[in-house]
Order: C-alpha cells, then structure tokens, then sequence
C-alpha cells in the first residue's frame, strides 16, 4: 500500500488538475457567456430608451406642428376678410375709406383672440409693407410708433429689415435686443399671399414665446448635458432647447450641425462624449428635429451594474472554484433586474400604439394587423369603443349633498386608477393614460352584442365606478363613450366622439353616449386632429379612409350641428386650407403637371363639402398614379388667335366654349404663357391695327371695329398704352 500512495497521489493530483481545468472551463464558458448575454441585454435596454426618446419627440414635434398648423390656418382665414385684402393693397394711406377699412378689420381680428390664446406667442400682428403700417386687434399704426410702444428704440431701422425681408418667412428670428424685458423670444412671419390665389402684400407676425415653446418639449427627459436642436430644410439652426446651456456651447457649430445628418436614432460620439442622437424629420415644414443624450447619463444605473460585474469577473480568475456558485447567483440576479428593466419599457411601446390608432396615424392594413398583435387585440367577431374618463384631482372642486370632497394626496393614485379600472370593466381593456387626469379605454365587445346592450353595460360599470371611486377615495370622475365600430381602423371617430360627449357630462349624469347627446354648438366641428388626420389619409392615398373622414365631417356639421350658411363657409375654408397646403407640398412631376391643373381648377370652383372630398380623393390618386398631359391651353390659344377680332370675346365666352372655370383659365392661362389673358388678347389686336395702319387707308373708327373694340376711345387708350403714341400720330410717322 505504501509502494501504491505515490502512484494515487499522482492519479488524485491529475484528477484535481482536471477537475481544476474542467471548472475553471465551466466557469470561464459561464462568465464569457453571462459578459455576452448582459452587453446584449443592455444592448436591449438602450434599444427600448432610444424607442422611448423616438416616441417622445414625434409627440412633442406632433404638438409643435400642430401649433403652427394653427398659425397657417388663421393666415388662411384672413386672407378670406376683405378688410384685410383691402388694406393690404392699399399704396397710399390716403386711399379712400383706408382708416374706415381699417378700423373694420380690427374688430374682424378680435375674433382671433381666442385661437390665439392656445398657441405658444406672446402677441399676433399683421405688417402691410406698401404703407407701412402695423394692424392689430388693439392697434392701427405707422411701424415707428408701433415699434417704439413694444420694443427699444434704438433699434428700429434694424427691426424693420427684418419685417421687409422676404427670405425670412417661416423662421424663428431672435429679438431679444429689442425687447425691453430680457425674456427670450422669437419672431415668425407667414405671408398672407401664400394661402391664396389673389394678391395680399402682408405678413402675419407672431411674437413667439421661449418658455411656452420649451414647455411643448418638456415631457422629453433631457437627463444631464442632454439639449434639442431644430434646424430647417438647409441645415440651418432655428432654435434650440437646452437647459444646460455650457454643454451646448462646448460643441462646436460644425460639430453640432453635424449630428443632424445622422438619421433615425443612433448612437454618436463627439468631444470623447458616447450619445444618443434622435433625428426626426417634420414633413409639415421640412424642419429637422435633432434630439442629443448624453449616453452615460441615460445608461446610469446599468453602467452600475456592469462595472460592479466586471470587478466579480475579474476576482473568479483568482478564486475559480469559489465563485463558481457566487458568480451564478450573481449573474441571474443581474439579469433578472436587467429583464425587468425591459418589461417596464414594453408598456410605453404599447402606449405608442394605442396612440396611433386613436389618433388615426395608422392608415395601412398591415400596420394595424402588427399593432393588434402586438396588443393581443382578436382581428375578428369585435366591434370597438372608446370610453375617455376624465378625473377631478383640484381639491373643493366639488359637493356632494352640500358636503366639500376634497382630492386624495397619495402618488399612488395612479395605481389606485388602474387597478379599479380593471376591477370595474370585466373584460379587461386597453388603457391609455394621456396624463394624471385623463384615462382612455380601448373597449371590445363580441359583434353580435347590440350596440344599444353594449352601451347599457359601459354605462353601468362605470356608475359602479363611479361612485366606488368617490366612497373611498374622494376622485369624481366623468366618461364620454364614443360610437361602436365594427373594424378598429376607424376608432379615430370614436375617440373624437367620445371626447365631445365628455362636455354633456353633470353631476346627476357623469356619463354620456354620443349616441345621445343632442348637439346644439354654434362652431363648426372641425379640430386640428381631423386636419392632421385628412393630410395623413391624402399623402398615403388611403381613399377608403378619406371618404370615411368627410362623412364624419358632413354628419357633425350638418346633421348633428345643422350649422348656419356663414359657419358653413368658415368650416369649407378651413378645409380648402387644409387641402390647399397638401397641394402646394406636392412635389410635381411633369406628367403630373395637368392633373394638378385640373385639381387646382377645382379650387377656385364654388366652395362644397362635396367638391373638398373630391379635391381630397383627386390629389390621394396622385400619391399612387400618375396622369398624361392634354393640350388644354394649346387649344384655347388657338382659338383667341383665330376669334380675337370678336368684340364678344371674353373670359366668360372661353368658360362656354371650353370645360374649365374662368377663374382657373385666367390662372393658368398666365401660369403656360407667361402673361394674363387680357394682355394677350391686346396684343394680338394692336399688332392686327399696327398691320391695317401701314397697310390700308382705313379710318380710326373702321379700325378699331376691325379689330375687336366696341369703343374708339378704349382703343386709343390701348394703343398708347402699348406703342407710347396714338394711332393718328403712329400713321403720320409711318410706324
């Protein structure tokens, strides 16, 4: 046994070694792929922050191009006022009934005030360049004495090159040095004469307010370092948003510039600084969204962690066997936190989606089948609804047989909101929390179920809501519940419903179908919602979709409305609006250039809901096909060079014998020639008299015949307009 102990002693120590060898294997294999499974986890969790920032800043430039949608509708709206018009072409302020006009159109823009009043700018004013002057709700005045009441005085030469350059429309332009105060604020114009076919010289001016323009982007976590910057369709910066400003002036401007050419989200580094960049691009103005995060700050607590498993990977090199059970906890305890980590971000994505199909913004099959999937929505025997509840959080807002009910101070009321909404609605909803006081409920119910059952048993669960809501944690609410649909694409129209019949909501009736209201508003039903969902259905050529938007339109405003004739023209000019600015953004090609022709014919003919849905359907066609040209004005031209010496002929006679409006023919007639139908059918006579005074003996009077004129004196008027002579002096100097 002696003789044995070495050679064991030896078999036992190479069994170690192997053991030794086959553990350390494991252990390395298990720590190189934990390191690998943890940077992809990360990998993850930057993936669903960066969706998070996406999401965010699409949100915030949805509200930012909504406000100056806004704007662009009331510069629309003016330049239908003939006051305005009238005073914008004015040259000379002595011009008969100029202060009179005036004095009219400023009682017309106090009706403004109000849509003014949601948008972030501090002032609204329009700039008529031909008379200097400046018109306001409150103010009719020369530039210099409206300049020097709102701003320094030492500067107004220089305020004035602003307001005259034309090149500085549709930009944030920094007046701080001529502000008395030191807020920051911006300056941007819209000229009137873009939203019209007529000619109105002025400009639009609002006065744009830095901290409600910062408020818009204030949901957007910015952590430390982080800033937003907003450049246009050249690169150029427009404004920036950044509350640490010595972040921002560390980068240089080209440095800066140069994040905006990277697209989408990604990850970027600049002065030995990791960032995630958020690029979104506004197709309402060509303005590009830049969003910079410094990525260390973002990435914080997992940054933690990791090194923390660094330190753990490294000491399991010197301690194999021991950590062999150490670093497996750790490791699952790590990626534990790291898949709870992702799970909180799924509910945001979730969010997004129910966004979308509220909003409308899902206008393809294919992305609502991915989104119902991704929200375990069942494709079919469901019909939908939306239910918005509203909740009361102000305390001694309300009572209740004469007793005061004041709010809960918990920060668990969101929770508490949750959790009684899904204990209330038994089969279980799609809850979107727009904030702390608004809910909004994705409902479904089998399609065989009765709208009118349906809409009993919403109703019932939500007074059982209710008023448990009230018993035990002093929280009035109210709920809108919108029609039911059988198909989930169109629950924009829901949503909408439901959000106006939340205004019928008392306190003896906390809810209300729009089934059953009865609409008595004076304004028109038509909000920025509806414009942005009508602009979407347009670019993406979803017909389907377009018609069903304009039956909403036409059933709100002249069924459940039954609207009066001047609200109605106020509504068809928003729309026209709408309709005009999708047109104009329309990048054309050449064999598309007549069927916009026929499509811009339509804008001048007598205004409808019927035509603006036929507008609507022609320019979504031009999204998916494309049009041959016709020789329209080739023909017309034709004729006027063969009928010009008909005294008769005129624009109406043109509308008669060709099919198109004399307002459109008289448009593009100067848009193919290069000059208006009037001076072309001068032309055309005077060279035919020019011809018959070198060639004939026939008198002034026979000649004028001749040509087309029913009068001598507009003839010689004419001629002499043309050729600087008469035609008496013009026979005698053989012209």
């Amino acid at each position: 046994m002696e003789r044995m102990g070495p050679f064991m002693k030896s078999k036992n120590t190479k069994f170690l070694h192997k053991l030794i060898f086959l553990y350390s294997t494991i252990i390395l294999v298990t720590l190189f792929t934990g390191v690998y499974l943890y940077n992809l986890s990360i990998n993850n969790v930057s993936q669903e922050i960066k969706n998070q920032s996406h999401f965010m800043l699409n949100k915030a430039i949805h509200d930012m191009d909504a406000a100056l949608q806004r704007m662009e509708i009331l510069a629309g709206q003016m330049v239908e006022n003939p006051n305005i018009v009238y005073l914008a072409n004015q040259m000379d302020s002595d011009a008969k009934d100029f202060y009179l006009r005036a004095y009219h159109a400023m009682d017309d823009l106090s009706l403004y005030v109000l849509p003014l009043s949601t948008l972030p700018i501090n002032d609204a004013y329009l700039y008529l360049p031909q008379t200097n002057f400046f018109l306001s709700s409150n103010t009719f005045q020369r530039s210099y004495f409206f300049y020097i009441q709102k701003y320094t005085r030492i500067h107004y030469p220089e305020f004035m090159a602003l307001a005259d350059n034309r090149d500085l429309y549709y930009q944030f332009l920094p007046i701080n040095k001529y502000k008395r105060s030191a807020a920051p604020a911006y300056l941007y114009m819209i000229p009137l004469g873009n939203y019209t076919l007529k000619t109105v010289p002025a400009s639009l001016c609002f006065e744009i307010d830095d901290q409600q323009l910062t408020r818009i982007f204030s949901e957007i976590n910015l952590n430390n370092g982080g800033f937003i910057l907003v450049t246009d369709q050249n690169n150029a910066p427009i404004f920036t948003v950044n509350p640490n400003e010595k972040n921002l002036l560390a980068i240089s401007d080209t440095a800066l510039l140069e994040l905006t050419h990277i697209s989408g989200t990604s990850e970027s580094t600049l002065n030995d600084v990791d960032l995630f960049i958020t690029n979104i691009h506004s197709t309402f103005n060509n303005w590009n969204y830049t969003l910079v995060q410094p990525k260390d700050v973002a990435l914080y607590s997992l940054r933690q962690y990791r090194n923390l498993f660094f330190i753990i990977f490294s000491g399991s090199l010197l301690i194999s066997v021991f950590l062999f059970f150490f670093l497996s906890q750790s490791n699952m305890k790590r990626f534990s936190q790291l898949d709870a980590e992702i799970e909180t971000q799924k509910p945001l994505v979730k969010d997004t989606y129910l966004h979308k199909i509220m909003e409308g913004s899902i206008s393809r099959n294919e992305e609502l089948t991915y989104a119902q999937d991704y929200l375990d929505i069942p494709h079919s025997n469901q019909k939908f609804a939306i239910l918005h509840i509203v909740i009361y959080l102000t305390q001694y807002e309300f009572q209740v047989n004469n007793t005061v009910i004041p709010c809960p101070d918990t920060p668990d009321y969101k929770e508490l909101m949750k959790d009684m909404l899904l204990d209330y609605f038994n089969d279980p909803p799609y809850i979107l929390g727009a904030n702390e006081r608004e809910y909004t409920l994705l409902l479904r119910y089998p399609q065989n179920t009765s709208n009118a059952d349906a809409t009993h048993h919403i109703h019932n669960q939500f007074l059982a809501f209710h008023t448990d809501l009230i018993k035990t944690s002093s929280i009035w609410s109210f709920a809108g519940l919108g029609d039911w649909n059988n198909d989930l694409m169109p629950t924009w129209k829901s949503f909408q419903q439901a959000r106006q019949a939340i205004s019928y909501t008392t306190k003896k009736s906390p809810i209300k179908s729009y089934q059953s209201i009865m609409n008595k508003s004076k304004g028109f039903f038509y909000p920025i919602e509806l414009t942005q969902q009508l602009t979407n259905f347009v670019t993406t050529g979803n017909q389907n979709q377009i018609l069903e938007l304009f039956e909403v339109i036409r059933h709100e405003n002249m069924e459940v409305r039954s609207l009066p004739l001047h609200m109605i023209q106020y509504l068809l000019s928003d729309i026209r609006n709408t309709l005009f600015k999708i047109r104009f953004d329309f990048r054309e090609l050449e064999e598309q250039k007549k069927a916009l022709q026929r499509i811009d014919a339509l804008f001048d003919q007598h205004m409808s809901l019927k035509l603006c849905e036929d507008i609507a359907l022609h320019l979504g066609a031009l999204f998916e096909k494309k049009t041959s040209n016709n020789d329209l004005i080739q023909q017309i031209q034709e004729y006027i060079d063969e009928n010009f010496e008909d005294p008769s002929l005129c624009l109406s006679k043109i509308s008669d014998v060709f099919p198109i409006s004399e307002s459109y023919f008289s448009h593009l007639f100067k848009e193919e020639m290069g000059i208006n139908f009037s001076s072309y059918l001068e032309q055309k006579r005077m060279e035919r008299a020019v011809t018959l005074l070198k060639t004939t003996t026939l008198t002034i009077q026979e000649i004028y015949q001749h040509v087309g004129y029913n009068s001598s004196h507009t003839f010689r008027r004419v001629f002499k307009k043309i050729y600087g002579i008469s035609p008496n002096q013009a026979r005698k100097d053989a012209f």
